[in-house]
């Protein structure tokens, strides 16, 4: 069986107030009623002793002031039980039911004694000695109207039950505003959950209050953005897979045409007159160089790498004749496209620990993606470029820029710019930047990209070697 939170918080709150207004407007109803009736009886007496005491002659009139002041009836009788004066006209039946009311003494509680019913109503009765009768003895009946004595009580009762009606209503009202107070918060929480187990990893809005509640939802934000890392760790393992299970069928087919390209191009060097050392054939040759290092990054893009790169590869890698290698490449295609590629070495040289093949290939990638980006807009003052710099950041770092004045990813890649397969070029595979990224931490440094004054960077840093 459910049982809701709301219910749980509820019911033993209502339970505790309706026990105490319960119990605070009985004790109140109960002390009140017997208060009513000890200030009726105290004023019933008073009256009584003043009659019982009085040495003047009880006569109706008397009778008449001080029964309005009491609100009893009274009647005066002999020995022999005849009326000598009354505040109420008796018949036969009324006198002789007045008959059977005991001698009780001093005025008793009239709760106790008899009740008699006379002219159709009911009295509370008691019969007092008058004590100073002057010739003869004389008694005083008592006649309290039952009706008014329960009407004293019940307007002693009543305003306490009334108060405690109303505050059991407010307290079942103000304990349910602040029982849903906590149950709504508790109930948005299950609904994100339940959005979480179907996939929508969107964060929600924290409470104002700063309590438990607020915690919970901080954790629940806090696993949102772990799943959604998840999410994307897991389509990008997904796509290297694919990535992986593609390279291995086309490797065979790929490194037989290229290895058949290369002795082509030799054969073709050898019978040229200009020989193997000619211009062209060096290029061709290096790009083919080119071509087999990126076949083989495509096929172990997807393999796990330490985050350091293997000793057996780690050499001296002086940057500045590394880019003036690459470049020698890139610019036979940024002259094609009609782009400047500005370039100056530094002052003293910058070296770093790693593989330079690897290092090579990042390079390329940076670059040719910065030339296709400056051929699509034309800057400011009419020329599309794209400028290399290399600096020393710090003692222990190495800092290589490549800028460029295209116009920059698309807001919809941005964010996932070094994503595998993220691309939003037409012929592009969205391979070239995450290579890169996965060099430059290889090698224990980062590569971010910026857009500053209408210019996109791309910035490599690099550990130097001490």
């Amino acid at each position: 069986m459910r049982w809701p939170i709301q219910r749980q918080l509820l019911v033993p709150m209502l339970l505790v107030v309706l026990l105490a207004s319960l119990l605070s407007s009985g004790v109140s109803a109960w002390v009140g009623s017997r208060w009513a009736k000890r200030e009726e009886y105290d004023r019933l007496a008073r009256v009584v002793a003043t009659l019982s005491d009085a040495n003047f002659p009880l006569q109706e009139t008397v009778l008449q002031k001080l029964a309005g002041l009491s609100g009893a009836e009274f009647v005066v009788w002999d020995a022999q039980q005849r009326v000598q004066a009354a505040t109420l006209s008796l018949d036969s039946e009324g006198h002789t039911r007045l008959k059977a009311v005991p001698d009780a003494g001093p005025l008793a509680d009239l709760s106790s004694n008899p009740t008699i019913k006379i002219q159709g109503r009911s009295f509370l009765t008691a019969k007092v000695p008058l004590r100073r009768a002057a010739t003869r003895p004389l008694s005083l009946l008592v006649l309290y109207p039952e009706d008014r004595w329960w009407t004293a009580t019940r307007g002693a009762i009543l305003p306490p039950l009334i108060a405690g009606g109303v505050t059991t209503l407010v307290a079942i009202a103000l304990t349910t505003w602040w029982s849903r107070r906590f149950t709504q918060p508790i109930a948005r929480l299950s609904q994100q959950s339940e959005r979480i187990a179907g996939g929508e990893f969107q964060p929600m809005l924290l409470p104002i209050r700063n309590d438990e509640l607020r915690d919970l939802t901080l954790s629940i934000n806090r696993m949102v953005e772990q799943l959604t890392r998840y999410e994307l760790q897991v389509r990008r393992s997904e796509r290297l897979k694919t990535l992986g299970q593609l390279g291995a069928g086309l490797a065979h087919q790929l490194r037989n045409w290229l290895t058949g390209a290369r002795m082509a191009l030799q054969w073709h060097a050898r019978e040229c007159p200009l020989g193997e050392h000619a211009e062209s054939t060096e290029m061709a040759l290096r790009q083919l160089g080119l071509m087999e290092s990126y076949l083989q990054r495509f096929l172990t893009l997807g393999a796990r790498r330490d985050d350091a790169i293997r000793p057996a590869e780690q050499l001296e890698v002086s940057l500045a004749p590394l880019v003036e290698e690459v470049l020698s490449l890139i610019r036979p295609r940024g002259r094609h496209v009609g782009i400047e590629v500005f370039w100056t070495p530094p002052l003293s040289p910058i070296t770093v620990q790693g593989d330079r093949g690897e290092l090579q290939e990042l390079l390329v990638n940076l670059l040719l993606n910065s030339v296709d980006a400056a051929a699509q807009r034309e800057s400011i003052d009419g020329t599309a470029w794209v400028r290399v710099e290399l600096l020393e950041t710090a003692p222990s770092l190495a800092r290589l820029r490549v800028l460029d004045s295209g116009p920059g990813p698309s807001k919809v890649i941005a964010v996932q710019l070094f994503e595998p397969f993220v691309t939003d070029k037409p012929e592009g595979t969205g391979l070239g930047l995450a290579v890169a990224k996965q060099i430059a931490e290889s090698h224990g440094g980062s590569l971010r990209w910026f857009r500053e004054s209408g210019t996109t960077c791309f910035e490599v840093e690099l550990p130097r070697l001490s």
